[in-house]
């Protein structure tokens, strides 16, 4: 048996490459067939030696539009696709954008024969319009180093904010900057760490919010972390804070349940599962910065709450190994689908 993970590059920094690292690494440890292929480039003939080689073929979801122009190439073939995200549910788009992308999610999507998604909202979507598609959900695990113990109390008066997301719109970065724009008269300061080159426009205008609201000497860009580094940090934390549009399920906001931080983020994802509201956090609905700058307000002025919120945070993550068992077992129902 021989199964191949079709992905681009693993360099980008990203939860879906995240996610793909992890899974091959794994594989590699309970020596799994699942050999990683890098690809910059589709054409037929390397389709054909790639059926050849492999028994089944799973296609990361970054490839979205060049699969559906192999729409009927790949009917026929012992293809399953590994979706992290579905770019039409993406509500920053526009209602052109999201049909456009709609309809090349369904073409991809119809010609897979097995899809393994890495959410519940991908899942369930991708059950409305297709209800006789085979599909299995395989979330994200929890890197060994984000553990709460030993927990760095804060001593400073000043309250520490994190956001670990990647500088662009759908993470809500402006919607956090105009919440604590409006809570200068407290000590804080907002930590943000992840890639900032994705996008340099989002950047270049994140930046300039944050002079023209004199917030730049409150807010701290950390870079990209290691999972090491990010836990330290987390661990010197008093709040996450996550403001995403759209998330298929949130690593990071896992994470960060599991050091135990008191969290407050929308509600899109794997929050509503991770974030008990009112008991280990405060979720709130896409765009509702009002909500946003309520919770942050209180959290700030709350020692006690910020204290009770990380007793009762008690989310429990599976292991990368865990989530790699989920997924051998996929792999084995997408194989039998094709019929290898």
């Amino acid at each position: 048996m021989k199964i191949a993970l079709l992905h681009p590059p693993l360099v980008e920094i990203s939860g879906g490459n995240l996610y793909n690292r992890n899974i091959l690494h794994q594989a590699r440890l309970c020596r799994f067939p699942l050999h990683s292929v890098t690809v910059s480039a589709i054409d037929r003939e390397r389709l054909a030696e790639w059926h050849e080689n492999f028994e089944l073929l799973i296609w990361d979801s970054l490839f979205w539009r060049e699969l559906a122009c192999m729409a009927e190439s790949l009917q026929n073939s012992p293809c399953c696709l590994l979706c992290h995200y579905l770019p039409s549910m993406n509500p920053l788009s526009t209602a052109r954008e999201r049909a456009v992308w709609r309809e090349i999610e369904c073409r991809a999507i119809e010609s897979m024969r097995f899809v393994i998604a890495t959410g519940q909202a991908v899942i369930d979507e991708i059950q409305k319009r297709f209800p006789s598609k085979s599909v299995g959900l395989c979330e994200p695990g929890i890197d060994e180093a984000f553990k709460p113990e030993p927990v760095q109390k804060n001593t400073s008066t000043i309250v520490q904010f994190l956001t670990v997301a990647n500088l662009l719109p759908e993470k809500g970065y402006l919607d956090i900057l105009q919440a604590l724009a409006s809570l200068t008269e407290w000590s804080w300061q907002w930590h943000f760490c992840g890639s900032d080159r994705v996008d340099a426009e989002y950047t270049q205008r994140f930046w300039h919010s944050a002079g023209e609201m004199n917030l730049l000497d409150r807010i701290r860009y950390e870079g990209v972390l290691t999972s090491e580094q990010l836990s330290d940090l987390m661990r010197i934390s008093d709040v996450f804070v996550s403001a995403s549009h759209y998330e298929s399920y949130g690593i990071a906001l896992a994470e960060a349940a599991a050091m135990r931080l008191p969290i407050v983020c929308s509600e899109t994802g794997a929050a509503g599962q991770i974030v008990r509201h009112g008991v280990s956090g405060f979720l709130f609905a896409v765009n509702d910065v009002g909500a946003l700058r309520a919770h942050l307000a209180k959290l700030i002025s709350e020692e006690k709450l910020r204290r009770r919120f990380r007793k009762r945070q008690f989310f429990q993550g599976r292991s990368w190994g865990q989530s790699f068992m989920i997924f051998d077992r996929l792999c084995k129902e997408a194989l039998c689908l094709t019929g290898q």
